[in-house]
């Protein structure tokens, strides 16, 4: 599917490296691409011209731009409306922060994903320096908002509904999301450098040492536990999120930005979840 859409839409935030990521794929022609939320339409545009075929998916379809690209409505808290295996790649662009079950968002990406197809998946970090300074200190993401409240976290509602789209309230950390995207399935492919905050950089280069002694420590207090699992097990899961907290992505990047290749099934994620959990019991 190609576009001849010629709305410039605004540049900046996250979607600029997003565009120029997608810019940057091979050739999509024969690829089938969700995006969802797709909102006023930038990422289906890009793939779009990429050669992609588009399923553009949102809550509030009305806010898509382009004129050759149907939007249709979807709830991300319910099923989608897909096949499994449906889609070749997923975009989910500043979405899954409004949605309360996250994990239940993950399992569907996973069953209308084909087997290594890739989720683009970007948020708000709420693991950067400044925002871990601003939890401390008053439970926000910034210093300048309150925590959130019933004033704020409630973004459009559907007239004579019970629907909601909310803010960010349901923000999650970059280990959080690690955690929840592995028991879906997914591994990462790569972790997308985006705009970095001067005062997340300030206070990395301050608490950097601090942070390095503490994830050791951490590590090497956790790695002595659950001895029923393997040791070359432990030390790879662990290790990896030492890693990811020691991240200068993760500790001064705006936005997350990864791209998660499906590399099991929801079957077999059960199977491998099973297997620790009777490990770790040792039963």
């Amino acid at each position: 599917m190609t576009t001849t859409n010629p709305i410039q839409f605004p540049q900046g935030g996250i979607h600029h490296f997003v565009s120029k990521y997608i810019q940057n794929m091979p050739d999509l022609t024969g690829k089938i691409v969700l995006d969802i939320p797709c909102g006023d339409g930038r990422g289906s545009h890009e793939f779009a011209k990429k050669g992609a075929e588009i399923i553009a998916l949102d809550l509030f379809p009305h806010f898509m731009k382009l004129p050759d690209v149907e939007a249709k409505y979807a709830d991300l808290m319910e099923p989608l409306p897909l096949e499994d295996g449906a889609v070749d790649f997923i975009i989910c662009q500043e979405g899954i922060e409004h949605v309360p079950d996250q994990l239940g968002v993950f399992e569907e990406f996973n069953r209308v994903l084909r087997k290594d197809g890739a989720l683009l998946l970007t948020t708000p970090n709420f693991s950067h320096m400044r925002a871990r300074l601003s939890r401390f200190m008053l439970e926000s993401d910034y210093w300048k908002r309150m925590p959130p409240t019933e004033i704020d976290s409630i973004w459009f509602a559907q007239e004579d509904s019970d629907k909601f789209y909310f803010g960010h309230l349901f923000l999650r950390g970059a280990q959080h999301y690690e955690t929840l995207l592995t028991i879906s399935g997914f591994q990462t492919a790569e972790r997308v450098r985006t705009d970095i905050g001067n005062a997340s950089l300030f206070l990395a280069i301050l608490m950097y040492p601090l942070l390095l002694i503490y994830s050791l420590l951490s590590w090497l207090y956790y790695r002595r536990k659950n001895k029923q699992v393997d040791q070359a097990t432990r030390d790879r899961i662990l290790w990896d999120r030492v890693a990811l907290n020691l991240s200068m992505k993760t500790l001064v990047c705006k936005h997350l930005f990864w791209v998660m290749r499906k590399e099991y099934e929801l079957p077999e994620v059960a199977k491998k979840l099973r297997k620790l959990q009777k490990d770790i019991s040792g039963n």
